[in-house]
């Protein structure tokens, strides 16, 4: 199986090659549907997973370079391609078993788990197929990868560890700490919010793992604490708010008949999305509780402000509370299917990836590189669109 999917994959890439096509957008299409059709076809477990990821990327990096094509963006791409190939059917699996098993709500962990597992073992696929390149383009290889797990860090039970790795670094470092302690807190709540539906839970989950990741790094520091802890809670606000323009968004297209939202779905996110502003204000009270005296003092008073005055975090959960009413009307008593999103993430974490992950982090938030590649996540999700 694994030589048939080679073979077609590189007949498929050279194809595009030789009519001028050979895009990123179309590295990442040829791979991503190259690897979901060999994992829909597969029997065994995640190792075999590790086996297609890596030579599905051996192969698409392989063409590449032979064509002396293998630029940045279209490294980043194959492996966008080959990762979310995986998951897109690991999702599938997963959805369907929690259809199957509502009433059973305990072995949907499980599901979640082998999610996390597969991802990981595709990953590491991808790891070893970097082995078979010269210098350059592994280091694209190993770029695409930390982009990848940052994507879905939450998943991998790797946010805490890597918000506080990158926080340590930038204070460390004593230079434009509040815009760059900002831009990580915000990425990593955005990011983690949007692997799974929005909910009043994961806002307070997400928040405050972010924001106690932020402090608790400053104080071990021992310095530019009160910077720190101010420019963090900033952070989290914009990345909820970010969550919440996404969900309005997503609610506003998703007419009536589409699955992404059910009725039922739409009542819980409303009332989620109503409770936002008082969820952010509980958690800058719970952190600065557990903190330290100039950490406490500033994010309780943070909190005064948020509790006192409307903020822009209310104002765009409001929006989106009126849009998901909107969408609510226009479902009336039809019965749509419930499809959440995966949820959840791996209980295991391991420091070193922590360590390498806020690096990538910190270079994404300082500017100094351009981050994951945009047009393989807007081109999965068109896809995923397209499917409903």
């Amino acid at each position: 199986m694994l030589q048939e999917m080679k073979k077609q994959l590189r007949d498929n890439l050279n194809k595009a090659r030789e009519s001028g096509k050979l895009t990123a957008h179309e590295v990442y299409e040829i791979t991503r549907r190259s690897v979901s059709e060999s994992t829909q076809r597969l029997k065994g477990g995640a190792k075999d997973l590790r086996e297609i990821t890596k030579e599905a990327v051996s192969a698409s990096v392989e063409v590449l370079v032979e064509a002396n094509d293998a630029s940045e963006e279209k490294v980043s791409a194959a492996l966008h391609g080959a990762v979310d190939g995986v998951k897109e059917i690991e999702s599938q699996v997963m959805e369907s078993s929690k259809r199957e098993l509502s009433k059973a709500r305990t072995l949907l962990h499980g599901e979640q788990d082998k999610l996390a597992e597969g991802l990981s073992e595709a990953l590491e696929g991808a790891k070893d197929a970097a082995g078979n390149f010269n210098d350059a383009v592994k280091k694209d290889i190993d770029n695409a990868l930390s982009d990848i797990k940052l994507k879905s860090a939450n998943l991998l039970g790797l946010t805490k560890e890597t918000v506080k790795e990158a926080v340590k670094k930038a204070t460390e470092s004593g230079s434009n700490i509040e815009a760059t302690v900002e831009k990580v807190t915000r990425d990593a709540t955005a990011k983690a919010m949007s692997e799974a539906r929005f909910s009043s839970a994961r806002v307070r989950e997400i928040s405050e793992t972010v924001l106690s990741a932020a402090v608790e790094a400053a104080e071990e520091v021992g310095s530019h604490v009160s910077k720190t802890a101010s420019s963090a809670a900033e952070g989290v606000r914009q990345g909820l708010g970010d969550s919440v323009e996404f969900t309005r968004d997503s609610i506003a297209k998703a007419g009536t008949g589409v699955k992404e939202f059910a009725a039922e779905d739409l009542k819980e996110t409303r009332e989620d999305l109503e409770a936002v502003g008082d969820l952010f204000v509980e958690v800058l009270r719970k952190v600065a509780d557990k903190s330290g005296r100039t950490a406490g003092d500033v994010l309780h008073e943070l909190a005064d402000d948020a509790k006192k005055a409307g903020s822009s975090l209310r104002e765009k959960a409001i929006a989106a509370s009126h849009t998901a009413a909107d969408q609510l009307k226009a479902f009336g008593s039809e019965a749509l299917e419930k499809t959440e999103k995966v949820s959840g993430k791996a209980a295991h974490t391991l420091k070193d990836e922590a360590k390498e992950l806020s690096e990538r982090m910190l270079a994404v938030a300082k500017g100094a590189a351009t981050g994951m590649w945009q047009g393989a996540k807007s081109a999965y999700h068109k896809d995923n669109e397209k499917e409903d």
